[in-house]
């Protein structure tokens, strides 16, 4: 095998496929631990005697690419598959398996110049300005398959979607000994998609818009969240995304496509649960807050509180006082000013939880509702966090903590 790419190409796309390598494995499966490179023939070459040189290099007109994508990276741990196709000038197809940390560290710290790829003798040779580089192969005949990308079932906007993830995914749970909660749940219907998350304690919602490609795409995926959350903060120019759904041999299949970039996971098996009917259909107790206002004041006093321990959330007319800490040690407390005309309620939520529900929010104002007008039911039901205004906007559901005393 034999290529010649620019650098930065190659380093953004291996960089990129690198974050998706399993942290550990041994052995048959320490292969996965390569990056795996298939060059395709490029549609047009430029091969010198003993080089090989991408075209815009050296003064040449043209840029490199201008073929077409060639040459694909890979990476795989049997449950979560990523491809990244990049232009490149080939002058000798083939396939490799390379120590993926090893290379993306090699390819991000390569001088600002055309970079040449050879692949022989069990090497992978790298020649980059004054840069040289031997690395020893993997076989690549252990390498596993790579999935096909699922059967498209419509497409997303991407920054939507990105906010959504960001939204709902802090909510989900990481406990792997509970590997459904770890889950975001994707609702798929032709009036949009639904994605929601759980640990138990706290429960986040969005709905969103998006295009369906299939006449009847009424399905729900259980998928990973870190894994919807790693796409979503990864940069890109692409306005969409392609989603796909269906199964193979291995099981069903969930996969992303942005700008080219296919990112393929099977999903998560197991009950998720009915989240529906915690959402209490109104609220008989609404308190409106500054967002900003309220999350700098849990903040500030979360400083003294024990890293377990709840803060306590006292709301009387027109305002509300958080406290942390006891007669025991440090103490603080302070007073927000909200939009309350109830009875006295106090109740206890954790501050990290809170904290991340108002960050969730897209309005400037929250607010907190309460299922009950019972200031003793209230403080033990779930409270519903939502933004002022908001429309479909995220719904945000925290479970008070119940005080020992």
């Amino acid at each position: 095998m034999r290529f010649s790419v620019e650098r930065d190409v190659l380093a953004d796309a291996t960089g990129w496929v690198a974050r998706y390598l399993p942290r550990t494995t041994t052995g048959a499966h320490k292969v996965l631990t390569g990056l795996l490179l298939e060059a395709a023939p490029s549609a047009a070459t430029t091969e010198q005697e003993g080089t090989s040189e991408p075209s815009g290099a050296s003064g040449a007109s043209g840029s490199v690419g201008s073929s077409g994508p060639a040459l694909t990276i890979a990476a795989f741990d049997t449950e979560v598959a990523a491809r990244a196709p990049i232009e490149a000038v080939v002058t000798e197809p083939g396939r490799v398996v390379v120590p993926g940390k090893l290379l993306a560290d090699v390819v991000r710290n390569l001088p600002d110049a055309p970079v040449r790829v050879e692949a022989t003798g069990g090497r992978l040779l790298i020649e980059c300005g004054a840069a040289r580089f031997r690395i020893p192969t993997m076989d690549a005949d252990e390498y596993p398959t790579l999935p096909a990308f699922p059967p498209p079932v419509g497409e997303v906007d991407t920054l939507g979607f990105a906010a959504a993830v960001g939204q709902v995914a802090p909510a989900a749970g990481r406990d792997e000994a509970l590997p459904i909660l770890t889950a975001i749940r994707l609702e798929i219907a032709r009036d949009g998609l639904t994605l929601a998350a759980t640990d138990r304690y706290r429960l986040a919602v969005r709905t969103i818009p998006w295009q369906p490609t299939v006449d009847d795409p009424d399905a729900v995926a259980h998928v990973p969240a870190r894994l919807l959350a790693e796409v979503a903060r990864t940069p890109t120019s692409a306005s969409r995304i392609a989603l796909g759904l269906g199964a193979d041999e291995g099981g069903v299949r969930f996969g992303l496509s942005v700008g080219g970039r296919q990112t393929i996971v099977r999903l998560l098996e197991g009950n998720f649960p009915n989240y529906r009917r915690l959402l209490p259909e109104t609220s008989e107790l609404a308190v409106t807050a500054q967002t900003a206002a309220l999350s700098a004041a849990v903040r500030r006093v979360s400083l003294v509180a024990t890293r377990t321990a709840p803060l306590r959330f006292t709301f009387s007319e027109g305002q509300v006082v958080a406290e942390a800490g006891d007669g025991s040690g440090a103490q603080g407390w302070e007073t927000v000013p909200v939009e309350y005309s109830g009875p006295e309620l106090s109740v206890l939520f954790n501050p990290a939880y809170l904290l991340d529900g108002l960050a969730a929010l897209e309005s400037d104002e929250a607010i907190l509702g309460f299922a009950s007008a019972d200031p003793e039911v209230a403080s033990a039901k779930a409270a519903v966090l939502t933004g002022k205004d908001d429309g479909d906007g995220c719904r945000y559901l925290l479970m008070p903590i119940r005080s020992n005393a």
